[in-house]
C-alpha cells in the first residue's frame, strides 16, 4: 500500500512539472511598428550678421511651423506642439568632425570653458567659437492677437544668462474638439543682436545701452568681452527643443 501511494505522488509531480515545459513550445508574435517624424520645421538653418560694431543693434528672424508629417490632413491625433529656444556655444567644424556630429561637439563646448577666456590661443577656442549667446534676443510675433491662443509665446531680451533664461513657444493645429478657429500654426521670431563692447573700449553710455534693452540685465560689465578677442568671429547656436506634444 505504501508503495502505491508513493508512485502515485511521484506521477502527480511529474505531470505538474511537465505542464510549463509543454507551454514553451507555443509562441505568439506581436508586430510593433511606428514611423518617427520631427514635429517642427525651422527656417532658415542659419543667421549671419557679418561684421558688426560695439553697441550696434541688428535684427534678423526665423520661422517655426509644423513639419510636413504633422501637417497632413490624416494626422488628427495630436494638435499642439510646445517648444523652448535655448542658446548653446557653437563648435567649430573640426570639432564636429572629430566627435562625429554637431550634437556631441555642441555638448563639449557647453560643458567646457577656456582656461583663459582672454587668450584667443586658448585650446578651447580651437574647438569652439567665442560665444555671443547672451547678446541675442528672441521676440515672438504675438499672433494671433485674440482668442485662446493669443500671445502664447514668451520672448527673451538680450543681455541675459543663456544657461537659465530661455524663450518658449507653442503652435496649435486644432483644439481638443478639432476646431481650427483661432489656431496658431506658425511662429516668426525676431532675433536681435545687441553687440557687446570690449573691456577698456566701451562707450560712456554702455550701461544705458544694456539697461535700455533689458532693465533686468544686472551689472552691464558682466557682458563686456575680453579685449584680446577683438577681430575674432563670435557665434551661438539657437536650439529649438520640443517639450510637449498633445
Amino acid at each position: 500500500m505504501k508503495s502505491k501511494l508513493l508512485l502515485t505522488f511521484l506521477g502527480l509531480v511529474a505531470v505538474l512539472v511537465g505542464l510549463p515545459l509543454a507551454a514553451a513550445f507555443e509562441a505568439h508574435v506581436i508586430n510593433v511598428t511606428a514611423r518617427i517624424e520631427n514635429a517642427l520645421y525651422v527656417h532658415p538653418q542659419s543667421l549671419q550678421f557679418g561684421t558688426v560694431f560695439p553697441q550696434e543693434h541688428l535684427f534678423s528672424s526665423f520661422f517655426i511651423a509644423f513639419s510636413q508629417s504633422f501637417s497632413e490632413t490624416s494626422q488628427t491625433r495630436v494638435g499642439t506642439v510646445e517648444y523652448v529656444i535655448k542658446q548653446k556655444p557653437r563648435p567649430r567644424e573640426n570639432m564636429i568632425a572629430t566627435l562625429g556630429g554637431p550634437e556631441a561637439a555642441r555638448d563639449w563646448c557647453h560643458l567646457n570653458a577656456p582656461a583663459d577666456a582672454n587668450n584667443p590661443s586658448d585650446p578651447y577656442y580651437t574647438n569652439c567659437y567665442p560665444t555671443m549667446c547672451s547678446a541675442l534676443s528672441k521676440h515672438p510675433d504675438n499672433h494671433p492677437t485674440t482668442g485662446p491662443n493669443a500671445h502664447n509665446d514668451v520672448g527673451l531680451p538680450p543681455f541675459h544668462d543663456p544657461e537659465t533664461n530661455f524663450a518658449t513657444g507653442k503652435i496649435v493645429k486644432f483644439n481638443q474638439s478639432g476646431n481650427t478657429i483661432g489656431n496658431d500654426v506658425s511662429d516668426t521670431w525676431d532675433v536681435d543682436l545687441a553687440v557687446p563692447c570690449f573691456r577698456g573700449k566701451c562707450a560712456q553710455d554702455w550701461a544705458d545701452f544694456v539697461h535700455g534693452l533689458n532693465p533686468n540685465a544686472g551689472d552691464p560689465m558682466q557682458y563686456v568681452l575680453p579685449p584680446n578677442l577683438e577681430h575674432e568671429t563670435f557665434a551661438c547656436d539657437l536650439w529649438v527643443e520640443v517639450t510637449g506634444i498633445r
